[in-house]
């Protein structure tokens, strides 16, 4: 019987050359590094897109161009940022090359290497966020008295603002399997209990650009701005994993991202015809069926 000899194989960092990168091309948010002028250097896929950068290898190299800043404003932001070294969550609204426009929430510092300045941040796309106007989110949408999620209409009032519906648009449709021994009498109060906890849950669990809507009596959708299939997935697999420790009762799970410019009814339809059992720990519900 022989063994492999792991002695000569280290364990990875991100300081080995690879690892960071290779991590880079998994992320949902998008990371870049930028020049003095504006000319994105290096990044990952989704900063890519997020950016309107078509190629890095495409001449001539266009600046980055922000809809609320003019070339001089940017360039004396940039200066303040190399003497004050980092800004975080600094909203910037991006013409992309196709003329469209994405609003993204950039963090980044400045890094000088031999007198040279470059920019190195991360940028994350609120775009269907930003398209509500701030009492809009606190006035328009109701919420579902029993839940806390936003009602239906949400969903209906998303598809118009966006006007443009090829714009990455992910779900995950969550159906909740209600228990068969509780008498009829029980049923819609212990429906509404369920439904309460599972918002709670999912809320616990996504980011907090994300939002939670009761489409329907025992359904809730979770929407993810700026998600492809890929990252649509990722957020499912996340779920059902965190499912197996603290959901509150078992559910049907499943998940979609926007195929052109297929409208977000037609999303949850084709994610509810996927949808697949979550497994749940029976004692998770048990604890929790009382509160």
């Amino acid at each position: 019987m022989t063994s492999t000899d792991t002695s000569h194989v280290f364990p990875r960092r991100f300081s080995d050359g690879v690892s960071l990168a290779e991590l880079a091309r998994y992320l949902r948010e998008g990371v870049y590094i930028m020049d003095s002028d504006g000319v994105v250097t290096d990044a990952n896929p989704v900063a890519l897109d997020l950016l309107g950068v078509r190629s890095l290898t495409e001449t001539p190299r266009v600046p980055v161009r922000d809809r609320l800043r003019s070339r001089d404003v940017w360039g004396a932001e940039m200066n303040a940022l190399t003497r004050d070294g980092v800004v975080r969550e600094f909203t910037r609204e991006i013409e992309r090359s196709d003329g469209s426009v994405r609003t993204v929430l950039d963090t980044c510092y400045a890094r000088e290497d031999a007198g040279v300045v470059t920019y190195h941040g991360v940028v994350i796309d609120i775009s269907v966020v930003a398209a509500r106007d701030p009492r809009e989110r606190a006035d328009a949408h109701t919420r579902d008295a029993a839940t806390g999620a936003y009602t239906a209409d949400y969903l209906e009032l998303l598809d118009t603002q966006l006007g443009d519906r090829s714009s990455p648009l992910g779900i995950c449709v969550v159906h909740i399997h209600h228990d068969d021994r509780e008498s009829q009498a029980d049923g819609l109060a212990s429906s509404t209990s369920q439904l309460e906890r599972m918002t709670r849950f999912l809320l616990r669990h996504i980011r907090a650009y994300e939002v939670v809507v009761r489409s329907a009596h025992d359904q809730l959708v979770v929407v993810l701005p700026g998600a492809d299939d890929r990252a649509a997935e990722i957020v499912g697999r996340r779920l059902q994993l965190a499912a197996l420790r603290s959901a509150p009762a078992p559910f049907r799970l499943g998940w979609a991202a926007r195929k052109g410019s297929e409208p977000i009814h037609d999303m949850v339809e084709r994610a509810l015809a996927e949808a697949v059992p979550v497994p749940v720990v029976e004692r998770n519900f048990e604890q929790t069926r009382g509160r």
